[in-house]
Order: structure tokens, then sequence, then C-alpha cells
């Protein structure tokens, strides 16, 4: 059973007493032999989808909670809930931190396993290990800052305290490994067929996972490419120069989703929720919604109902303490089972950071046509078309009459659009980007009315690791809140 398969796994070196709770996604999983005469490490192909399935839903649930409302995607209707007025409980953290960092450990068994295993098709589990460790660990340190990162996950080798990582010295690592990652996955070795179901986002095709890799490459290297310590304008130079040595995703068949079926275990965090506790305490921001009107997206039905006949409307975000505002559009119901709320990253968000490289020129490629590429890409992964009309409105089209500045924030609205409901990518960037994005500011705002930059690290660390916590505060500047810059914030 999945408990099996999770048997051992630590959670920062200590080992979880509540592990059950953690296998509510996995529970009808491929069992594990439990020969005495056989190893006891976990295979890969049995340790990956349980693995993502867990990881996205467990953000699925607190982008809803979190992301959503601090980026004004939707307001909630519950008066004492504040991320909508930028303040947030230190226990928001214990989610996410105690999720992240027990599947890191699924994600890096994966690699160990395959290493020692020599199975067929071994070096592409490598290869994925290595691309979704990344993916995880990027969320981890743009989360907190500074966190365990290179003695991470070794509980089981008796590291129970481990000390927390500079995010600059985690950053070059993560690159280390998307590296080894394009090497390994440049052997073309596919995924035996007997395995390739056990890959529930590209069958076991090695140069799709490639594609993902590098595209994924592209997205951290933009998030710290305004740091004069570190040279990641070369390498997107590098990347996007050379496409046979870093293929990209090159339509929306190569983006990175774990679409869910309606069949378990492939079914979202939503799937049993009542239609109330999905969209009944919370609507539409006027941001959001306002946004969709302006651009003319045929989106917007797809995601939102009417306000009322004809019309949609949105929520104020930031009302006044006590004076919750009656709620307008809300999100469709359709989206309780929708299969594309298992994006990781998809072939339109890579298509504007290409167009945002090119408008900065970091890259030669013309950034219309990026541009461009990015918004029908977006679009159509929703199932909708357009007509070159839309391009033609001035709040979407690229005109020579744009500075540099009103270019990029049509990229970044349209970017915008296109991570909805990924994870926490639209606050990683807003804040990447120091806020170029739009957003209201609503009257009832809290925190000096600055958008929150980080969460602190949960309680169980500083009771836990109280040493390793304290030298990692110290380097916030002596106080672990919720606007501590880390190193690569603006």
């Amino acid at each position: 059973m999945a408990m099996k398969i999770l048997k051992k796994l630590s959670y920062l070196g200590i080992v979880l007493p509540m592990l059950a709770l953690s296998t509510s996604c996995t529970k009808d999983f491929v069992e594990i032999n439990t020969n005495p005469n056989a190893s006891t490490a976990a295979s890969p192909q049995s340790l990956l989808a349980p693995a993502l399935v867990s990881t996205i839903n467990s953000n699925l649930d607190r982008c809803f909670r979190i992301n959503n409302e601090f980026m004004q995607v939707t307001v909630t209707l519950v008066d004492s809930r504040e991320f909508q007025r930028y303040e947030v409980r230190p226990s928001e953290s214990e989610p996410l931190w105690r999720n992240w960092y027990l599947q890191l450990t699924n994600f890096r068994d994966i690699y160990e396993t395959a290493e020692h295993g020599q199975q067929a098709g071994y070096q592409t589990f490598q290869g994925i290990s290595l691309i979704l460790d990344t993916w995880v660990s990027s969320l981890i340190t743009d989360m907190f800052g500074d966190v365990p990162y290179f003695e991470s996950n070794l509980g089981k080798y008796g590291n129970t305290t481990p000390k927390f990582d500079a995010q600059r010295d985690i950053y070059e690592d993560l690159f280390r490994k998307l590296d080894s990652a394009n090497v390994l996955l440049s052997a073309n070795v596919n995924l035996p067929s007997d395995l390739a179901s056990t890959d529930p986002i590209y069958g076991g095709v090695a140069n799709k996972w490639r594609r993902f890799g590098n595209s994924l490459y592209l997205r951290l290297l933009m998030r710290v490419a305004h740091k004069s310590d570190i040279d990641a304008v070369s390498k997107i130079t590098q990347i996007v120069s050379n496409p046979s040595t870093y293929p990209l995703m090159a339509s929306n068949d190569d983006s990175a989703v774990l679409y869910f079926t309606g069949s378990l275990p492939y079914v979202t965090q939503f799937y049993n929720a009542r239609d109330y506790d999905f969209n009944g305490d919370k609507g539409y921001s006027q941001f959001f919604i306002n946004s969709l009107l302006d651009l003319k997206d045929p989106r917007l039905p797809v995601w939102a109902t009417e306000a009322s006949l004809g019309f949609y409307s949105g929520m104020q975000s930031g009302y006044p303490k006590g004076s919750v505002p009656d709620r307008q559009s809300t999100l469709q119901l359709a989206l309780k089972t929708e299969p594309r709320l298992g994006n990781i990253m998809n072939y339109a968000e890579l298509q504007f950071i290409l167009a945002e490289a090119a408008i900065k020129g970091y890259i030669t490629g013309n950034a219309d046509t990026y541009y461009r590429n990015g918004v029908n890409a977006s679009i159509a992964f929703w199932d909708k078309t357009i007509t070159n009309d839309y391009f033609n409105n001035p709040a979407v089209n690229l005109l020579e009459t744009d500075d540099q500045t009103d270019q990029l924030k049509k990229v970044y609205l349209q970017r915008y659009f296109s991570m909805l409901f990924t994870d926490f990518q639209q606050w990683y960037e807003y804040r990447r980007t120091n806020g170029m994005l739009d957003l209201y500011k609503g009257p009832g705002l809290l925190n000096g009315g600055n958008m929150p930059v980080r969460l602190n690290y949960p309680l169980i660390v500083q009771s836990l690791n109280r040493a390793n916590y304290e030298d990692a505060v110290a380097r916030l500047g002596g106080k672990d809140d919720i606007n501590g810059k880390m190193w690569w914030q603006p």
C-alpha cells in the first residue's frame, strides 16, 4: 500500500507521526512488493504518480486559499480571512512546508532507486527526478527564502537539524540539476511500454520531459535575471540560441500538465467538495473580471458565472473589515473537476517568457511573435479560439507607441491568465516584476498596503531546528515576517 511506499520517509529529518494524513490522495496506487528477500526501496514507477498527484493537489488547495486572494483572482466572503487584506497567520506555512518536503523526498528517491536499479529507462527516471526536484525546491525557496536544501530530507541518515542554505546557492544548484537533466534526457530513451502509464504527464516520453525541464530553466533564470551576482542572462541567451542542445516546448502538446481524468486517483482536490465549499464563500474580483472584459476575452464564460443576466461583475478586493460586499460573478462549478487544473507549466507561459526576454534585449527573437504565440496558445489551452480582431484591441496589441513598460504590462497580464490556478506562480511573478501588474488597492488593506513577499517559517521549524532557524532569520534582517525580502526580491 502507499503507506508502505512512504514509510521511513522523513519530513526534514523528523519522522512524521501523522504520516497517514499524507496518503489520502495515493491510497489506491500500486502496492510495493514486501518480499523480505527483496529490496525495501520503492521503485521509481511506484513513486512518480502518487508524489505528483499529492504535490499538485496540495498546491491547488493553497493556491485557491492564498494565491488567488493575494493576486485578486477571487475575493473571500469570510470577513475574518485576511489574505485579500495582506495579513497572513503564521500557521498558514505549515501545510505547504510539510507537503513539499515530504514529496521532495519521494522525487529524490526516484533518482537514487533508478541509479541503483539500472533498470530499463533508468536515466529517464533520473532526468524526471531532477526536474521535479527543481520544481518543488524552487517552490519552497521562492515561498520562504533561505531554506534547508543541501542537507534536507536526510533524516534517515541522522540529520534532523539541517542548516538553511542561501537562496542564491540553492538557485545555482537548481540550474546545475536542470543542466544534468537535459544531458540525461538527451539519450532520448523513453520509458518501457509497461512503465509508460506510470508517468501521468508525458507517458514516459523523454523528449517531452527534456523540453519541460529546459522551459522550467527559463522560468527560473528570468526570476533572477536582474541580479548582478549571477549571470542568468547569458544562460537565457545560450538556451534560446541553441534549440538542438536545449529543446523547448514547441506547442500546447508539450505543456507539463497532469490532466485529471475524473477517476481515482487522478481527481482534483475539489472533486468531492460540496458546491458551496468550492465557490460559495468567494467570488471573482473586480480586477479579474474587468481585465477579461477589457480584453474581450473568450475565456471569461469558461471561468466565471454571470452576475446577472448577460453581465459579469467582480467584488472589491481589500474591502474594509465588516463591509463584506455582495457576491457577483463566481467560479464555474465545472472547475471542480476541470482536467487542466493539473497545470505545472504550459507552452503559453514559455512564450510570454520569451516575449519578455526579447523586449528586454536578452534574446534576438521578435517579441510580438512570441507574445501572439502565447496569447493564441493560452486561449487554445482552454479550448477557445480568437480572430485577428482580438489583437486589434489596444488593450491587447503591442503598439509601436508603447514604451517598454507598456509592452511588459501587456505581456504580464496575459501571462497572469496563462498561469491561472497554477500553484503560486502569479504571486511569485508579481513580486519579481515589482508589482507591475496593476492590481487594485482596496481601502481595507493591512500591512501598510504592501503585498507580502514571503510566508514566515513554520512554527514547528522554529521549535525543532531553532539554531539554524535563528541563523536564517538573522539573514532576513532579524525578523521572520511576511515582509522579509529574499535574495532575488527586487
